[in-house]
């Protein structure tokens, strides 16, 4: 008899590792993101990594491709799907095409509504978050026009996750704290859930679920498919709002609370225990979850964690209070500073011991104002918002190599 994932992971929450030793695998297969040239989930993938194992975007420095003026606050990182950019405001969804930035469609909200979540994209559908008359998760094609609305309790702030392409579901969590499986190709809500405190961020890997609280708490589910309730593996409570939240290889977390730093907690069989714990870094909505380290910024800088142990790689200086991207060999960081911009670092560090450093600084690309946005590396571009001289409108900004 063919032993499936949720059977192994059932079997693992009810003690009988042993048995079970190899059938997990630690390859990639379901993954919608892995070595992909664009940035289809504010964080890359669903398992929330914001690391491209592909090598894309610019690796020496570049210069301005296009600039548009967006205004606004933008709700996450711009989002790529192929050949076209994705940017969203509460008041507003745009498509932009990559090659030159020309406006393909935008869709205003309604009035006493608001956009909350930022984009999600994948070959079918664009998805985002809502609040107000019509609050929950609204699909629309990839023309702009509404293809279904899928009712939530309250505001969606969380990533929309697209677990698999294979699987005709996506995940939504809300701020009174439910879960939902909808269906992707119509919309129906599949199951909810709840867990403790308003649900800030998502992430899934397989069938498992994990979710970030306000209150602080990480939550594993376990998904039983449609209309079965999914199956509570694990939680774990940091001192701190969560603020950001990723899935590895072996079933692990990297969860970032607010004022308490980073930590990784076990998954499977260890339930939640937590591997490591640094609290050095408050990270800023995500971090990047790369094949050696784990990468958190602050307004001190950008700091690389082992991802085994923990242990401080290396760090630099900087005024970064937007997440940071990873493709490849390579880090991308913004400088949010009046004369800040995006900053390339390789992601091994260059050569050096501690702070003492040469070769981990690649290139920094000046933006009027500084960058307002986490950068997004998809194709051979860079994508960024800028936010433009005092009295003007925020841009978005392409960046790429000549």
């Amino acid at each position: 008899m063919r032993l499936t994932r949720r059977d192994a992971l059932r079997a693992v929450g009810a003690g009988t590792l042993a048995g079970l030793a190899g059938c997990l695998g630690g390859d990639d297969e379901g993954s919608t993101g892995e070595g992909r040239a664009d940035w289809p989930h504010p964080n890359f993938s669903p398992e929330g990594t914001s690391y491209n194992p592909r090598a894309v975007g610019p690796s020496s420095k570049p210069s301005e491709a296009w600039g548009v003026d967006v205004g606004g606050l933008a709700l996450g990182r711009p989002t790529v799907y192929e050949d076209t950019v994705y940017y969203a405001t509460s008041k507003r969804l745009r498509a932009f095409a990559v090659d030159d930035g020309t406006e393909r469609w935008s869709v205003d909200v309604e009035s006493r509504s608001a956009f909350r979540s930022p984009v999600t994209i994948d070959a079918d559908l664009v998805y985002i978050g809502q609040t107000g008359e019509r609050t929950g998760v609204l699909a629309f094609t990839h023309d702009g026009e509404e293809a279904w609305h899928a009712p939530t309790e309250s505001s969606v702030r969380a990533s929309i996750v697209r677990a698999n392409p294979d699987d005709d579901h996506v995940y939504a969590a809300d701020t009174d704290g439910y879960v939902f499986r909808i269906r992707a190709s119509d919309g129906a809500v599949e199951w909810k859930t709840r867990v403790f405190g308003p649900a800030i961020r998502l992430a899934s890997r397989w069938d498992e679920v994990v979710v970030g609280t306000e209150a602080g708490e990480v939550v594993a589910l376990l998904d039983g498919g449609p209309g079965h309730q999914p199956t509570g593996m694990w939680r774990t409570k940091l001192p701190g709002m969560i603020q950001s939240l990723a899935t590895t290889r072996g079933g692990d977390v990297v969860a970032g609370a607010f004022g308490a730093g980073v930590a990784r907690l076990r998954g499977a069989a260890r339930a939640g225990r937590i591997g490591w714990h640094r609290e050095a870094s408050s990270p800023h909505r995500s971090v990047v979850v790369g094949p050696d380290n784990v990468f958190s910024t602050d307004g001190s800088g950008i700091h690389a964690y082992d991802v085994d142990d923990g242990s401080p790689s290396w760090k630099a200086d900087g005024d970064f209070f937007a997440p940071p991207a990873g493709a490849g060999d390579t880090i991308f960081v913004s400088d949010t500073s009046d004369d800040g911009g995006v900053v390339a670092y390789d992601r091994a560090g260059g050569v050096g011991v501690g702070d003492a450093r040469l070769g981990n600084h690649r290139w920094k690309y000046s933006l009027e104002g500084g960058a307002t946005t986490g950068p997004t590396p998809a194709h051979d571009s860079l994508f960024v918002v800028e936010s433009g001289p005092e009295d003007g409108s925020a841009r978005l900004v392409a960046l790429r190599r000549e």
